[in-house]
């Protein structure tokens, strides 16, 4: 399927392919020892200890150590790494830190792993539809099993017997978001394949699926049996630009820019470009478009933020600002951090030259995050912006990031990923594990995404119309 990453084949592909392979054969086949397994999960835990800033901000010591332990005790006979990787993601995952990860060293694939994953395998039945979350309910975003008379949107009630508002609950389990946001797991399930990966971590034998669907008030009884399909081929997919400038219309003085991510190179020219043409175009209204957005290098939304000010601005919270909340600053490891760098060290964003200032509209949803979320809380301390969309999936206050690293397991080769420094921004006087929250709150149902329906943009159409008609 065409939104399911690389990575996603790897995790199980062992158990049936007649092909040989190395390092996934060592991630799929290989059984190691209790006692080297329990090291891993001890390495984990010491270094998440000593080295991240915010590790009991959403849970706490007690109940942290708790799943750590608990974990130890069900590895009671030997395990594959790849068994390890989901037990360990669930404790992962209920720190409440959208950047720390624990996942396989694609560094070390070799050409035989990489051509393995070209070629045809016996597919999990997951795999046979794309699926749409909506709350607690589940649909059939695309059909691709052999039987046609599957129809899109179609809704699922159960997956052997276990109904879809359960299984929706235990696979957010397996996702890492910030604090206790949950739109960022629900974007990922929709738009990154987690629903269908996720339930082959935690089913990863079926050779047949028991589903009850409702399509038009209809019940009705499948069976999915595994097919062949062909693998993925990650080559050849080109990404889209990071940028997308354009006029709603060609008479209109509506200026719309989708940023769908900040991983850009040192060549980017940046955004001056863009702003010069809407003030040549004298264009009155602006359109952000952050929806999707998962982040990237934090130079490039400071860079657009100094085009939004009119006076010298900061991206982040101050040291001093930090020392005031009580929550934080009683943090050893924040403390520490924050006492030892100085005000000196955050760089105050100027003005630039080409600055916009009208009427701006900002959506966001579930997929803006990390730097996307950062500048989305700037953003809303400007005046004359409404946010229109969802709750962001990135935390609107506190999130951890900046200096990434990683750290190889040894016994499992797992890779646990995860940040050291702190990003404040927002009020801090209530750190609340939420993401920023839109003016004007959208929900789409399943017939809006049948309809391919932009509802926040049509929201702001309207309200540019109304607006005008009301001048």
């Amino acid at each position: 399927m065409k939104f399911l990453a690389l990575a996603f084949f790897i995790l199980f592909f062992g158990a049936t392919s007649p092909l040989n392979a190395q390092h996934l054969d060592q991630m799929t086949k290989q059984l190691y020892q209790p006692s080297a397994f329990k090291k891993d999960i001890d390495l984990v835990q010491t270094t998440l200890k000593r080295e991240h800033p915010n590790l009991y901000l959403y849970i706490s010591k007690k109940k942290l150590d708790y799943k750590f332990d608990s974990l130890r005790k069900t590895i009671v006979k030997p395990l594959t790494p790849i068994a390890l990787y989901v037990k360990l993601l669930h404790v992962i995952s209920s720190i409440g830190d959208g950047h720390l990860k624990i996942e396989l060293d694609h560094a070390k694939l070799t050409p035989q792993d990489i051509a393995i994953l070209k070629k045809p395998l016996l597919q999990h039945p997951i795999y046979q539809f794309e699926y749409y979350v909506t709350g607690n309910r589940l649909f059939i975003a695309k059909n691709i099993s052999a039987d046609p008379a599957i129809l899109k949107g179609t809704e699922i009630l159960s997956i052997n017997s276990v109904s879809a508002a359960r299984l929706i609950d235990s696979l957010n389990g397996y996702i890492t978001a910030d604090g206790y946001n949950t739109t960022f797991k629900r974007y990922l399930m929709n738009h990154s394949g987690l629903f269908a990966e996720r339930y082959r971590f935690l089913f990863p034998d079926n050779k047949r699926l028991d589903i009850s669907l409702k399509s038009s008030g209809n019940p009705r009884e499948i069976k999915l049996e595994a097919q062949q399909k062909k693998g993925f081929d990650s080559t050849g997919v080109a990404m889209l630009p990071s940028t997308e400038y354009r006029r709603l219309t060609v008479d209109s003085n509506i200026a719309y820019i989708k940023l769908r991510h900040f991983n850009i190179g040192p060549e980017y020219a940046g955004y001056q470009d863009i702003f010069a043409d809407i003030e040549k175009r004298k264009l009155k209204t602006l359109v952000i478009d952050l929806r999707g957005n998962p982040g990237g290098n934090l130079v490039w939304p400071a860079r657009f933020y100094s085009h939004l000010i009119d006076s010298p601005r900061y991206f982040y919270r101050l040291p001093e600002e930090i020392k005031k909340q009580k929550q934080l600053y009683n943090n050893q490891k924040i403390r520490v951090w924050v006492d030892k760098i100085s005000g000196s060290a955050f760089e105050l964003i100027m003005p630039h030259q080409f600055t916009f200032k009208g009427k701006v509209y900002v959506l966001i949803d579930g997929g803006t995050f990390s730097a996307g979320s950062l500048l989305a809380a700037n953003l809303k301390t400007l005046k004359n912006v409404t946010f229109v969309g969802e709750e962001t999936g990135g935390s609107k206050n506190v999130w951890t990031a900046l200096t990434l690293k990683s750290l190889t397991l040894p016994a499992s080769q797992l890779l646990l990923r995860y940040g050291t420094l702190p990003a404040f921004f927002g009020d801090l006087t209530s750190i609340d594990g939420r993401g920023l929250m839109p003016d004007v709150p959208v929900t789409y149902q399943m017939e809006d995404y049948l309809s391919v329906r932009d509802l926040e943009l049509d929201w702001v159409l309207k309200d540019i119309e109304k607006n005008i008609s009301g001048r």
